[in-house]
């Protein structure tokens, strides 16, 4: 009898395993290091001082 189920292959298994381990990487890093991400450039105008 064949095991005819509908199921990814494992990469794509894995890639979706290394997505969301990145996801909850970046909240622990935003828990840990706020300050770093407050400094990130957004692309947003700021006016020149001089």
């Amino acid at each position: 009898m064949e095991n005819n189920k509908n199921t990814p292959s494992k990469g794509v298994v894995i890639a979706i395993g290394v997505i969301i381990a990145l996801i909850i990487f970046y909240f622990i890093l935003m828990a840990i290091f706020p300050d770093l991400f407050e400094s990130l450039n957004t692309g947003e105008a700021q006016p020149v001082t001089n």
